[in-house]
């Protein structure tokens, strides 16, 4: 009998129109100076033409999984509004981009308010402490209402916001009240019966997608990465893409002929293949490496898996989890 493609996502983080959100994290919350490995400043910005090079590989590969967008990132206005030293025209380009191309293979979510700092919402001040420290000693309502304003940011930004990632490990320490806040604030937005949300990392190479059942029978599913993000030293620690570089970086995804390499080890393991990166690691401080080897795992991913994987969409993984739920498709239910 004929296997069904296990579902295979790309999970990118941190990424928002124009602005560089993990340069801000690194110097406001870190309190860490903006300087690259090779000596280069970061970037403060990420141009929208990147955006688009972005679509090129992905969609060249039918690659398919979520984009976080920060509504406001680092606190320096919204995408409803506007950014600081950004017009509204490039913030609806990018937007207006991402829309268009990347839908529907890739669902869209916001990722925190700002990335950085938490917000009052009364007063719109920034806090003292980051969203992550902030989500520690909050509860259902509180983090509904937070929720609830970055979810209303991305509708009235006509973005369709189906799931919610954490900045950091945002809600894990409420992780219950986290989970009742995603559900009650998808139905206040959008009347949504069915999300997803991104919080957890594993390397157990058996992970599936975790079912939720919520209140009025709302459906919520945590989708764990379970390949971490090992593009992370592109924000440092190279420079020009060196075609070595890309190969070996590739091999950690797949290898060429689909034997080795992380997505690999899930597959063996039984685990659907959710594999996290960053805009930053992407974009790799102007030099795209990140994304040179996502065009490489794109190629070795059609070229070895052929049938045995599909990209696929973070809501459509949640379908798919609670469609098989009684064949055992996921790890845990509660």
């Amino acid at each position: 009998m004929k296997k069904d493609p296990v579902p295979l996502s790309l999970l990118v983080d941190d990424s928002c129109p124009a602005i560089h959100v993990y340069r801000n994290t690194w110097v406001d919350v870190h309190k860490k100076p903006p300087v690259a490995g090779d000596g280069r400043e970061m970037a403060r910005d990420i141009p929208n033409a990147f955006l688009d090079r972005f679509c090129d590989v992905v969609l060249n590969h039918g690659i398919a999984g979520k984009l976080s967008i920060v509504p406001c990132p680092g606190g320096l206005g919204d995408i409803v509004s506007g950014l600081a030293g950004h017009g509204m025209a490039e913030v609806a380009e990018w937007l207006q981009t991402a829309k268009s191309r990347l839908s529907p293979a890739f669902d869209f979510s916001p990722e925190g308010l700002t990335h950085t700092f938490a917000v009052d919402l009364d007063t719109g001040r920034l806090l003292a402490e980051d969203e992550n420290a902030w989500s520690a000693h909050q509860d259902r309502k509180a983090l509904r209402r937070y929720l609830t304003r970055q979810l209303a940011l991305l509708k009235a930004a006509g973005v369709d916001a189906s799931g919610v990632t954490s900045p950091w490990v945002f809600g894990k320490q409420v992780e219950d009240e986290y989970r009742a806040a995603i559900m009650d604030s998808q139905y206040e937005v959008w009347g949504r019966t069915l999300s997803w949300y991104f919080l957890d990392i594993t390397d157990d190479s058996s992970a599936r997608p975790v079912l939720i059942g919520g209140e009025d029978g709302r459906k919520l599913v945590s989708i764990p990465a379970n390949m971490d993000d090992v593009l992370w030293a592109t924000i440092w620690d190279f420079g020009k893409p060196d075609r070595g570089i890309v190969e070996g970086l590739a091999d950690r995804f797949l290898t060429r002929d689909g034997r080795g390499g992380r997505i690999r080890e899930i597959l063996d393991g039984g685990g659907w293949p959710a594999l996290v990166t960053h805009w930053q690691c992407l974009f790799s401080n102007g030099h795209e490496t990140g994304l040179s080897v996502l065009d490489e795992v794109g190629k070795r991913v059609t070229r070895a898996l052929g049938s045995e994987a599909e990209w696929t969409s973070c809501m459509r993984v949640a379908g798919k989890a609670w469609t098989q739920a009684g064949d055992g498709a996921v790890s845990e239910a509660r």
